[in-house]
């Protein structure tokens, strides 16, 4: 109603305010009728050959141009809301998804999505499963597989390559590549099983492959801190290949020989299931696009 309004007043005739708005003249002229009726004030003196607005009309027109302009933003609002254009995505990662994966991920999205608000938490993978769970978070990025974990959807977004993390002063940091047998006996810097029960539990198995039990002298739950045990020269360390983006002083990454089966570990992102909100499906359509990408 407001907007036929709008036309009478800026057309100043019915006939060609009716045209303009694509509609028959009598329905638009009842319309406006029944405004006035419902205001109770004339918006149009119609004395004349040629209508003109009243005072009220006048003041009338000017806010009812404000309701359809901020009419038109609240619609505009609410597409891009569905559109996951708007919103906040609370996203938790493991620490190896902060030196590759996760930083393009995030290039990618932020200029495809600039106006939703992303808030980021490090946490270790069974953190991140409570956190999802329990409504702490809307997506993660973490090491499968997860126990416990029926409630979530995961996607595999990246696998690569172990590699072994020296200290810079160890006999064997001046040769390039090593084989997991040759670190038979070494004290290793690793996750709490507790934390990454599916990154520890593939390690365990690679070294008993190997033909030794991995001797852990020391747990950490953040990826840097495990660098930065073997730089103190607390062991070695068994990491995913894109920890070489870390140069710690005091720290080596060599290769790994082949071996019955590849070491690698897998990079998965998480989410709840049932219907995703439009801005966690907006975010995984750039995951999946990105994870094809890389994979092309």
């Amino acid at each position: 109603m407001l907007r036929q309004f709008i036309a009478v007043a800026e057309e100043l005739h019915f006939r060609r305010a009716a045209a303009r708005l694509g509609m028959a003249q009598p329905p638009l002229s009842q319309s406006i009728q029944k405004l006035e009726t419902r205001m109770g004030v004339e918006l149009f003196d119609r004395g004349s050959r040629r209508i003109r607005l009243t005072e009220a009309g006048l003041v009338f027109l000017d806010e009812a141009r404000k309701a359809v302009a901020q009419a038109d933003l609240a619609v505009e609002a609410a597409q891009r809301a569905a559109r996951g254009l708007v919103g906040s995505l609370r996203i938790t990662y493991v620490g190896a998804a902060i030196y590759d994966f996760l930083p393009r991920l995030l290039r990618v999205y932020r200029a495809r999505f600039p106006d939703v608000e992303i808030h980021l938490q490090e946490r270790p993978t069974m953190r991140q499963v409570r956190a999802l769970q329990q409504g702490e978070a809307d997506v993660g990025f973490a090491r499968p597989p997860v126990s416990g974990a029926d409630d979530l959807r995961y996607l595999s977004v990246l696998t690569e390559p172990l590699v072994v993390a020296l200290p810079e002063d160890h006999p064997a940091a001046s040769r390039p590549v090593l084989t997991l047998g040759e670190l038979a006996g070494e004290p290793f810097v690793t996750f709490p099983a507790h934390e990454g029960p599916g990154f520890h539990a593939r390690l365990v198995a690679a070294c008993e492959s190997a033909g030794f039990s991995m001797r852990v002298a020391q747990e950490a739950v953040q990826m840097h801190t495990i660098i930065g045990l073997v730089a103190a020269g607390f062991g070695i360390a068994l990491v995913p290949a894109s920890m070489r983006n870390l140069r710690q002083v005091g720290v080596v990454y060599r290769d790994l020989g082949q071996t019955v089966s590849p070491l690698e570990v897998d990079l998965a992102v998480l989410w709840r299931r049932g219907e995703p909100s439009s801005v966690v499906t907006a975010f995984l359509e750039t995951v999946r696009g990105l994870r094809s990408e890389m994979q092309g």
